[in-house]
């Protein structure tokens, strides 16, 4: 027999595997785990699910490449087969080629499958015993092309997920779904019938949760350590996500020169997972990707440098001949530029920027944070009590939460 474990959302299984969990977890950690006790009908037992939000599993799917833009790739595909279907075997339907090519776009089918899910998972149109009574009262009505192509495929299609072939592509599909419901709506996967079947662990094994990693790769061993201490902190459900490059392990020394011989290694090595090469919004930062221009950077490699803030487009600098607030983004903004402005001050004043030497390459003048030290010690207490009492009110995380909406951003834009 074997048992089914699905995601659900409100009273609908999007989607399910027998048996073996699949990659189900793909958006879940495992704080989102939860096992306690529950009654049905009056009897007694042990509950085993996941959960999270629509916001977060958005976040997740956006992170590991599932975006709304491949979403569209594998519709226009999908959109192809059915027109040269059509064409090769004509009829005067509905579903002619012509019909497909002007009806069927990819606008339609969001609308179309996103209005179909939120009725699957409404609780309001699962009557009595027949689950899906109002999608049988739903094909009576007069549709559209894409509204008998969706439908054709529901409540559970064989071959099609919500109209489209499904094959490797669900989550691309799922993603599209999510924008139907509100960021807070609940995603459950519930194993409870799975675990009592015997089909898995009551704690899933380490390698079920295992996806293909980002690697991130910055100019020291401060940045990395920054930026992963404040995702287990901001975002600890995106930490499974990404790994770093353990400069004391491995000895390896950190500078925007060694960014560009570490990243070219790795584009030569042609290393598979996605990797984010992160340098510094500085004149050094810039010159470096600049000079990357003249090789080739695979799809699954993305060249950023830190992004422009609010803060930093008027700081105070220091300079050879006067001091003035400037703006130092593209000049002398490094990781301490994020660490957050209640770190960034000292006896009342934010720590200045010294300027130093002129970039041919940029145009522009170089600058570094000043009592860089100090800065640090103090964001390294902030962690701390973060970790220990949580984030307090006294505490600024804005720009740091800038810089990880970034990263998780950087492959919504394919090439």
């Amino acid at each position: 027999m074997g048992e089914m474990v699905s995601i659900s959302i409100g009273s609908y299984d999007f989607l399910s595997y027998k048996n073996t969990f699949g990659d189900l977890l793909t958006p879940f950690c495992m704080a989102d785990l939860h096992i306690e006790p529950d009654t049905i009908d009056g009897e007694k037992f042990t509950k085993r699910y996941f959960s999270t939000t629509v916001k977060k599993a958005k976040i997740c799917l956006d992170a590991l490449g599932y975006t709304l833009e491949v979403s569209k790739k594998t519709f226009e595909k999908c959109k192809q087969e059915k027109v040269e279907f059509a064409s090769e075997y004509p009829r005067t339907d509905d579903f002619s080629a012509e019909k497909l090519k002007i009806d069927f776009t990819y606008k339609n089918w969001c609308k179309t499958a996103q209005y179909f899910a939120r009725i699957l998972s409404n609780d309001h149109f699962q009557i009595q015993n027949c689950k899906y009574i109002d999608l049988e009262r739903q094909r009576l009505l007069p549709h559209t092309l894409t509204e008998q192509i969706v439908l054709s495929s529901l409540p559970f299609g064989s071959e099609t997920f919500f109209g489209i072939d499904c094959e490797f592509a669900s989550w691309e599909i799922f993603r599209v779904l999510l924008d139907a419901f509100d960021d807070d709506q609940k995603i459950i996967l519930d194993y409870t019938n799975l675990y009592e079947g015997g089909w898995c662990s009551e704690i899933p094994e380490q390698e079920i949760w295992d996806v293909p990693k980002t690697i991130i790769l910055t100019e020291g061993k401060y940045d990395a350590a920054v930026i992963s201490q404040a995702m287990d902190i901001l975002y600890p459900y995106m930490s499974k996500f990404y790994s770093f490059m353990d400069f004391s392990l491995a000895n390896v020394q950190g500078s925007a020169n060694f960014l560009t011989h570490y990243l070219k290694a790795f584009i030569g090595a042609k290393i598979q997972n996605r990797i984010i090469a992160l340098y510094d919004n500085d004149a050094a930062g810039l010159s470096e990707i600049m000079s990357l221009g003249s090789i080739t950077v695979p799809t699954n490699v993305r060249v950023l440098h830190l992004p422009d803030i609010k803060l930093c487009n008027a700081y105070p600098t220091i300079g050879p001949t006067i001091n003035e607030d400037a703006n130092i983004n593209g000049r002398a903004c490094s990781i301490e530029l994020f660490l957050g402005h209640d770190v960034l001050v000292s006896e009342g004043n934010l720590v200045p920027i010294m300027w130093t030497g002129y970039n041919e390459k940029t145009k522009s003048y170089q600058g570094t944070i000043t009592h860089k030290g100090d800065i640090q010690k103090r964001f390294d207490n902030k962690i701390l009590c973060a970790k220990e009492n949580g984030i307090s009110d006294s505490q600024n995380w804005e720009e740091l939460d800038i810089l990880l909406n970034y990263i998780f951003a950087a492959f919504q834009n394919t090439k």
